[in-house]
């Protein structure tokens, strides 16, 4: 035997009310769209009729009218359409385009959240009979036939519920009428008393030329766009425009375009109708295509959407490829306040990429540049993978006319290494930190034999430190040594410290990890011969003050680049230093005698 579903009527106006509405006032756009649907549907059996909504506020009884002279409705649609949830008159053919707004037929439903009671008064264009429907949540209703003759159309009754009976106010009644249908052809009037108000503006924001678009978004939203961005898809049936903001954004705050579906406001809070990277634009759109959810707020995201928004993506890049040729200051400009979000869009996408990549500037060995000079000047770039290995070498780099550019920065890693994409000449290597020092002037064989007990004796003082030595000759020569060290050897160090200190448990799986899975990863100190003190050092023979010199230039390296001393490189730090100091005293002390 097959049951039905029993329908409890209060709880879907509950769920509309907390859940599926985000604004209760959103009756308003529902009673549009039904008057406007309406007139649109007479229009269509040819009566030569002009279209109209008519808002009526009584503030005394706190009760709303809404008023069409469309079609209206007869009494087997009343009891098909109004006492079945979810049926509309609209449903024949929902995935083909046509001139109504709504879709769902659960619109009416949405009075219900402000009104214990919803009188309908209507006559038909193809009946003569004039009806009166009366519907309460508790899923009751009634229909009367009149004695009256009333007008072809609709008239809806609501009055308000104590808690919303400033809805039936007139700044509140105008206030939503304006959001909701200031732009619907439909002519919309609301009266109060003798007090009259056509709603409507003659062209929306997507029918203005530039200065008006300009001039409309300046005087509603406060603030000056830098320029106006015409929108246009064909298969969505979509006018608009995007104005490109006056101030930077971040990368995570939500988007919050105007959408309309056939003039009507569906949100003001859209987020995803433009391509996420569009961070720097907001919207205002127009469709005539795209079908809404339940809640007619947003659109479902089918195949027709992704293609829209891929239309609108591609109105946006176009106008951005020309303006860079067409107005480059004002492309310039857009570049530095939105340096973040373009970055990201150029990472994404290889026309722009392609667009932008000279525009973007990026920290180098030489200062910040921009790629453009970047690239005029220097074919052969080197780029690091983090900030602390670009601050290691940036300064000896220079000296050395290398260029390398601080890939730490988000996207600039990638963007960097696709420079061979837009000038085939240029060479782009991933520098490789611990082979950084290989680059320098190598020694003459008589100075390598010179050195080559220094270097022994280096070795074997910092081999507990996870440093290797060498001795190359480069600029500046106020440098004394060079500190390379990648993640890797934090990485290692750090275990080491861990297995020092943790229980014996815990320890033994650092032990395993660190010595049977790893190969053990060294630090590299460069001691500049270009540098007199490391000459010095070398040509006293004396071993026990190269120790102390060694040790000592070992720690400063350490805090000149930022990089946390152990416990045991604190001790060798202050061992050493008081040792430099009592050989000075201990020699002045001879030299008094």
């Amino acid at each position: 035997m097959n049951l039905n579903f029993q329908v409890n009527l209060q709880g879907i106006i509950d769920l509309l009310s907390n859940h599926l509405y985000s604004d209760p006032g959103v009756f308003v756009r529902e009673l549009l769209q039904n008057g406007v649907d309406a007139v649109t549907a007479r229009k269509r059996l040819g009566h030569q009729t002009e279209g109209k909504v008519s808002v009526e506020l009584f503030p005394s009884s706190h009760t709303i009218s809404f008023m069409d002279n469309g079609i209206g409705l007869t009494q087997t649609e009343i009891e098909q359409f109004l006492a079945r949830i979810g049926s509309t008159t609209k449903q024949a053919d929902q995935d083909s385009a046509d001139d109504f707004i709504g879709q769902f037929g659960v619109g009416l439903l949405s009075c219900f959240v402000m009104s214990d009671e919803i009188v309908l008064i209507t006559r038909s264009a193809l009946e003569g009979d004039s009806l009166e429907w009366r519907g309460k949540p508790d899923g009751t209703y009634v229909i009367n036939k009149l004695q009256r003759t009333v007008p072809i159309g609709t008239t809806v009754f609501l009055k308000m519920k104590p808690e919303y009976e400033e809805y039936a106010e007139w700044y509140k009644m105008y206030e939503l009428l304006e959001r909701y249908g200031k732009y619907l052809e439909t002519p919309i009037v609301l009266t109060e008393d003798k007090d009259s108000r056509l709603i409507n503006d003659s062209t929306p924001p997507w029918r203005m030329d530039k200065p008006e678009a300009i001039a409309y978004i300046e005087d509603s939203e406060y603030d000056k766009p830098m320029d106006i961005i015409p929108l246009k898809s064909l298969i969505g049936e979509v006018e608009g425009i995007a104005y490109i903001l006056p101030y930077a954004v971040s990368l995570q705050e939500e988007k919050r375009h105007k959408v309309y579906l056939k003039r009507v406001l569906l949100s003001d809070k859209m987020t995803n109708i433009l391509p996420s990277w569009a961070f720097f634009v907001n919207g205002i759109i127009n469709t005539n295509s795209l079908r809404p959810t339940a809640s007619r707020e947003s659109f479902q995201e089918n195949d027709l959407f992704y293609l829209v928004r891929d239309e609108l993506g591609a109105c946006i890049k176009q106008y951005l490829m020309d303006l860079a040729s067409a107005n480059p200051d004002l492309f310039h400009r857009m570049v530095i306040i939105h340096y973040a979000s373009l970055k990201t869009m150029a990472a994404e996408d290889e026309e722009l990429y392609e667009l932008f990549i000279r525009h973007l500037s990026f920290e180098t060995s030489y200062g910040d540049m921009k790629m453009g000079d970047i690239l005029r000047e220097h074919k052969t770039i080197m780029v690091t993978s983090t900030f602390d290995e670009f601050r290691q070498v940036a300064r000896v780099a220079k000296a050395q006319g290398m260029m390398v550019i601080n890939g730490g920065y988000v996207h600039d890693l990638d963007l960097v290494r696709k420079l061979p994409t837009v000038d085939e000449n240029v060479q782009v290597s991933v520098l490789d930190i611990l082979s950084f020092s290989s680059r320098f002037e190598s020694l003459k064989q008589s100075e390598r034999d010179e050195v080559q007990p220094f270097l022994m004796l280096s070795d074997q003082l910092l081999a507990n430190y996870q440093c290797q030595t060498l001795i190359k000759w480069f600029e500046p020569a106020d440098i004394p040594v060079l500190f390379n060290i990648n993640q890797e050897v934090n990485f290692f160090k750090m275990m080491e410290e861990s297995e020092k200190e943790a229980n014996p448990l815990f320890a033994e799986v650092v032990h395993v990890i660190k010595d049977e899975l790893y190969e053990k990863p060294y630090a590299r100190l460069c001691f500049n011969y270009n540098n007199p003190i490391v000459r010095k050092a070398i040509a006293s023979g004396d071993a026990k003050l190269q120790r102390t010199c060694i040790e000592l230039l070992y720690t400063q390296a350490l805090l000149m680049g930022n990089h946390p001393l152990s416990g045991h490189e604190l001790r060798l730090m202050n061992d050493s230093l008081l040792e430099f100091m009592n050989m000075g005293l201990d020699r002045n002390a001879e030299a008094s005698r």
